[in-house]
């Protein structure tokens, strides 16, 4: 097979196409409906595309205001094109979280080529493997949150920065990777800097990185790109509330700004270390719609081998830099300790920590590859033996994931995503122009599915407690996002939970959209 048709060659390919299968299929439906966070992100891209202003009216803001603590604003920037080619009819679920599929492909592809560039093209088909069938990575793929473009983002970086080490002119590619990826996730802001000095010392180190051209240059786009974000923490921490307006970007000040969150105390830092050495003890943060149970983020054997890579890592990169030989696990350690610092410093859910991620599928994949190998010293085949039963073992676990991914999870998802919720929405716009909307179904999603334009939203905006609006209108239909059960009026349009519908029963006509339903005056 592999004098014929180059198996070595088609292999990846093959490892690629199923992961980007993983990812792609049913995105539009699995999950159901669309998280807040998420229909957040996809308005701010409308509102961009349409009018340049996001909801609290700054032109092409570098950080979007959004809840009024904010959203990184690179995941709707990526939106635009792609909404401006199919059209705002066409703005679903599907449409909405294919930038994150497509990146989540890219990195699986990228990892593939680190490693195969570090350690051989058997250990990089073997992290392609295992990142396109991590459990954490297909379910973060499927939904479009701003901060999950961040793992890629530095694992782009990471690539282009090793490759630099060689052909110096690639430098300008990890500099523009990192400085973009500055834009996904604030969490990352305070450890980009801190990889890419230990990363710069590393390359003196060898002889491999000085002083020229590509290298001033690379600087030089890295400080262009995170300038804008370095004023806007200084406006924010240290400024006297008054923003900076350009009419091509808005450095904004957010009304809540998050710096505060940020742990500085050895107490709070050790708390917050426990709960993610906690999470993936137990691969579970309460939440049953982020991570799917039994299978945790990177499934029971992964953990095994996450733990055998490490010792095995820190081994060999301590025996190469006592040898001062190219030791590529410095790299890896090096994402490591970024990752260690942001899990100090933040209080851990799932996605705060998402940087961790990759890196330790890069353990298990160096944990496994290592095993193999040492496996060559026994008996002849004994190693081709025992790496097909591993692929045996994960493949099952895919596939228990995978049923459950699609069954059972797949109604549970979209309770938490108030599946049904845009649909109630098309329909009660069509029944009356006075919306009553149920407070849970939140505000984005009827911005959202309403197709309300900032300057719509702005100009009749009342606020509850400011950003949370308490009412607004899109045309000739206003929304009132509140629903007093005691004074139902019989001559308003409502949006209900299914608990509530009881009290509409007898003098509404009530339609069901999922768990919601659409309640008309008789």
């Amino acid at each position: 097979m592999k004098n014929k048709i180059g198996l070595e060659k088609l292999l990846p390919l093959l490892l690629l196409g199923m992961g980007a299968i993983l990812r792609l299929a049913y995105l539009g439906t699995v999950p159901g409906g669309m998280h807040q966070d998420e229909t957040f992100v996809a308005w701010n891209a409308f509102a961009l595309w349409q009018e340049g202003m996001d909801s609290a009216g700054n032109i092409f803001p570098i950080y979007l205001a959004d809840w009024g603590d904010g959203h990184s604003a690179l995941y709707s920037w990526l939106l635009i094109p792609i909404y401006m080619l199919v059209g705002e009819t066409n703005i679903t679920p599907f449409i909405t979280r294919l930038p994150q599929a497509i990146v989540g492909i890219f990195t699986l592809w990228i990892v593939y080529l680190l490693l195969k560039k570090m350690f051989g093209r058997k250990c990089g088909c073997m992290g392609l493997f295992l990142l396109a069938i991590c459990p954490w990575h297909v379910m973060m793929c499927r939904w479009g949150l701003d901060a999950n473009l961040a793992p890629a983002f530095l694992i782009f970086g990471l690539y282009f920065f090793v490759l630099g080490l060689e052909n110096k002119k690639l430098l300008l590619l990890a500099a523009f990777f990192y400085g973009i990826g500055l834009y996904s996730y604030a969490v990352i802001w305070p450890i980009v800097p801190v990889m890419l000095l230990l990363q710069i010392i590393y390359g003196v180190y060898l002889g491999k990185l000085n002083i020229n051209k590509w290298s001033v240059l690379s600087v030089l786009l890295l400080a262009i790109l995170a300038f804008p974000l370095l004023l806007f923490v200084g406006i924010n921490s240290f400024g006297n509330g008054q923003q900076i307006e350009l009419p091509f970007m808005t450095i904004p000040v957010m009304g809540g700004y998050r710096a505060e969150e940020l742990a500085i105390s050895i107490p709070q830092m050790w708390g917050n270390i426990r709960r993610v050495l906690t999470l993936l003890w137990h691969q579970n943060v309460g939440a049953p719609h982020d991570i799917l149970l039994p299978h945790g983020l990177f499934y029971d054997i992964g953990r095994v081998f996450i733990v055998v890579g490490f010792f095995v890592l820190i081994k060999n990169m301590v025996k190469k830099l006592g040898r001062k030989e190219l030791s590529y696990e410095v790299f890896i350690f090096v994402q490591l300790i970024g990752a260690g610092i942001v899990c100090a410093i933040v209080y851990v859910y799932l996605h705060q920590v998402n940087c961790l991620y990759i890196p330790l599928v890069l353990l298990e994949t160096y944990g496994v590859w290592a095993f193999v190998e040492w496996l060559k010293k026994f008996k002849k085949y004994t190693s081709q033996v025992v790496m097909a039963l591993l692929i045996m073992i994960y493949l099952v676990n895919l596939f228990l994931f995978q049923k459950d991914y699609y069954g059972g999870y797949k109604e549970l998802v979209g309770t938490y995503y108030h599946q049904g919720v845009e649909e109630a929405v098309e329909y009660a716009m069509e029944q009356g122009d006075e919306i009553m909307v149920e407070k849970g179904a939140q505000w984005p999603r009827i911005l959202l599915f309403s197709r309300t334009l900032p300057s719509e939203y702005l100009s009749s905006v009342e606020y509850a407690l400011h950003p949370a609006p308490a009412q607004f209108s899109n045309g000739e239909d206003t929304f009132y996002i509140t629903t007093d059960y005691e004074n139902i009026e019989k001559d308003k349009v409502y949006i209900i939970y299914f608990i509530d519908k009881d009290k509409f029963a007898q003098e509404f006509e009530l339609t069901r959209f999922h768990d919601w339903y659409v309640a008309v005056p008789k």
